[in-house]
C-alpha cells in the first residue's frame, strides 16, 4: 500500500459523506428498523462541514482516492481534567479493504497530531455490529464505556400492576427532588464515579422540563414514589433526532425496590404514551459500567453502537 495522509478538508465532503452513509447502511442490515430518511446525507454532510471547521483529524489517500478517515472534537475537560478527542460515529470510517492496516495508520497519525497538542483522551463512536472495527481499536487500547440502544414502540409485558404511574407536571415536580438526588449520587458511587457536581434535584428538573417536548414519569408505590423515567426528543446519535423517536435520558429506582418490576412498569407507561403519540421508535444511551442500569437496558434495546475509550499516560506530555 502507498498511502499517504492528510489534514481532514472540506474539500473531501462528498467521499467522507459517502463513506459514513456505507457504514451506517451496514449497521441497517443488523437492525432493520433503524431509521433512514431521505435527507439523511443532506444532515450527515451539515454534521461533517462542522467538524471538519471545528474538529480536528486525518484522512487516508491511496492513488488520489479518499479511502478512509479519522477526525473528532477537541474536549478540554473530558471526563475529569484532561483534554481530550471525541470522534462521533460520523467522525471515521474506512473502506472495505485493507481496513485494519488503515485503520491502524489513521489512528497513529491522528493520535499523534492530537497527542502533541495535549489531548490525552480519546474516544469514539462505532456501530456495534462492526465488529471488526470495534476489534481493531480494542487493539490499539480502547475499552467500552457507552452504549446507544434502540426498540420498536410496543407494549411490555410482565408489569406490576400494584405499581402506579403518573404522568408528571411541573406544578408536582417537587415530589422528584429526592428520586433526582438518589440518582445524582449513584452516579458518583462504584463502580460509575462519574460526579455530577452539586446541584438542587427540584431546580435541575424544572431547568430540564423548560425544554422542548420533555416529560417525566412517577412509579408510587405504597403512596410514596420509588422510581422516575423521563423522556426526550433528541439523544446523543443524529438518528435520534428523528421525528418518530423518542429517547429515554433519565431512569432511576430506589434500590429497596427493584426487585417489584418497577422499572418495567415504568417502559411499559412510556411504550403506551408513545405508541398513543404515534412514535414507533424509542431510543436509550447508558455507560456499561453501571450494572445496574446496563442490565436492566439489555434486556429491552437492541444496541447499534458502542463509544471506546483510551487514556494515553499524561506523562509522555513532560
Amino acid at each position: 500500500m502507498n498511502i499517504e495522509t492528510t489534514n481532514i478538508k472540506e474539500k473531501y465532503l462528498q467521499q467522507l459523506s459517502k463513506i459514513v452513509i456505507n457504514s451506517y447502511k451496514e449497521e441497517i442490515k443488523s437492525i432493520a428498523y433503524l431509521p433512514f430518511e431521505d435527507n439523511l446525507k443532506k444532515e450527515i454532510e451539515k454534521y461533517l462541514i462542522d467538524l471538519i471547521k471545528n474538529g480536528s483529524g486525518v484522512v487516508a489517500i491511496e492513488n488520489n482516492e479518499l479511502i478512509g478517515f479519522l477526525a473528532g472534537y477537541k474536549i478540554e475537560e473530558f471526563w475529569g481534567d484532561c483534554k481530550g478527542i471525541y470522534c462521533p460515529d460520523f467522525g471515521h470510517g474506512v473502506k472495505e479493504r485493507n481496513k485494519k492496516k488503515i485503520y491502524q495508520l489513521l489512528y497513529k497519525n491522528a493520535a499523534n497530531k492530537w497527542v502533541n497538542e495535549g489531548y490525552t483522551h480519546h474516544a469514539l463512536t462505532i456501530y456495534a455490529h462492526q465488529k471488526n472495527v470495534i476489534d481493531i481499536f480494542f487493539w490499539l487500547g480502547f475499552g467500552l464505556r457507552c452504549i446507544d440502544a434502540i426498540r420498536k414502540v410496543n407494549i411490555l409485558e410482565n408489569i406490576n400492576k400494584d405499581i402506579i404511574i403518573t404522568k408528571m407536571k411541573r406544578s408536582n415536580i417537587s415530589k422528584l427532588a429526592e428520586i433526582q438526588d438518589k440518582l445524582h449520587n449513584y452516579f458518583s458511587k462504584s463502580p460509575l464515579f462519574m460526579p455530577v457536581g452539586k446541584q438542587d434535584p427540584e431546580e435541575y428538573l424544572n431547568n430540564w422540563l423548560k425544554g422542548n417536548n420533555r416529560h417525566i414519569w412517577a412509579a408510587s408505590y405504597e403512596n410514596q414514589i420509588v422510581g422516575f423515567m423521563k423522556i426526550e426528543p433528541e439523544g446523543e446519535r443524529i438518528i435520534t433526532k428523528n421525528k418518530k423517536m423518542m429517547n429515554i435520558t433519565g431512569a432511576y429506582v430506589k434500590k429497596e425496590y427493584r426487585n417489584l418490576k418497577i422499572g418495567v412498569t415504568l417502559l411499559n407507561s412510556i411504550q403506551n404514551w408513545l405508541f398513543e403519540n404515534n412514535y414507533n421508535l424509542c431510543g436509550v444511551d447508558y455507560e456499561s459500567f453501571n450494572i445496574s442500569g446496563s442490565n436492566f437496558w439489555n434486556n429491552f434495546f437492541t444496541p447499534y453502537t458502542y463509544s471506546l475509550v483510551r487514556r494515553i499516560d499524561e506523562r509522555v506530555l513532560s
